[in-house]
């Protein structure tokens, strides 16, 4: 990805102004598509069922774990179908198709920073953040990177072959979020359960971003977390570069 970052750059350009093209608000889209659901889900939450998380507004602690989730669903999401979009560039010109999935990434951390922004200024407003934490965010940005990157080229090569993957993937995102803790809190487990949780790479980041954000309120992720999803990321990258290798030989006839 690094040697080929201007190729990634032009893609990931390419892409968002594909994808705005046509429509009144532009670039705007970018930022209010992913603000909606997130403003609906606080307030079905906060103000309807009345829930606490963590012992603060439901809001903030929603607010917090959900901007990472919707980094890592939006860009697996996009990355699905790419490979299969730019067909062209597999079949008729010389391109390192394996950054392509990437391109997802980049586009969708746009969002990510300015929802980022606005869940810091939130909570620092309502008193459950500090600026020493913060320094914590790019470490945890960099494993929702490493993640997204990982399963985003496992799925889109696969879809390749199997176009019922992108049928597939919405309901496994959905099952995925529920069992990610960014409507609740890990801390609502009893131990047992908390240790297969560490098994989900999604809830490290959650868990970090929540504690990045409102130290005063949820704990930073134990070095066993650490340890379980580096671990499972390690495995999930090992097989995707193996799936896109052994299947690289069959996207010409599949495209």
């Amino acid at each position: 990805m690094w040697a080929n970052r201007r190729a990634l750059g032009a893609l990931a350009r390419h892409d968002l102004r594909r994808a705005n093209a046509g429509t009144a608000g532009g670039a705007l889209w970018t930022f209010l598509a992913p603000l909606v659901p997130l403003l609906v889900f606080a307030a079905v939450f906060s103000f309807a069922l009345r829930l606490p998380l963590g012992g603060a507004p439901y809001i903030y602690g929603f607010a917090a774990a959900y901007v990472p989730w919707l980094l890592l669903s939006a860009s697996i999401t996009r990355a699905t179908g790419l490979i299969v979009e730019h067909g062209y560039l597999v079949k008729r010109v010389r391109f390192p198709v394996e950054i392509i999935p990437a391109g997802a990434l980049l586009i969708h951390s746009v969002p990510h920073a300015f929802l980022l922004a606005l869940t810091c200024v939130v909570c620092f407003a309502g008193g459950y953040g500090g600026p020493s934490q913060l320094l914590l965010v790019p470490y945890f940005y960099l494993c929702a990177v490493v993640l997204a990157v990982s399963a985003g080229l496992l799925v889109s090569s696969v879809t390749v072959v199997v176009r019922d993957v992108q049928h597939m993937l919405p309901s496994v995102m959905h099952v995925w979020f529920w069992v990610t803790p960014v409507a609740w809190a890990g801390t609502q487990l009893p131990p047992r359960a908390r240790v297969l949780l560490a098994l989900n790479p999604a809830a490290y980041v959650a868990n970090g971003y929540r504690h990045a954000l409102m130290p005063k309120v949820f704990d930073a992720p134990t070095a066993f977390d650490a340890a379980a999803f580096w671990a499972v990321t390690a495995g999930l990258l090992l097989i995707s570069s193996v799936c896109f290798r052994r299947l690289r030989v069959h996207f010409w006839d599949c495209l």
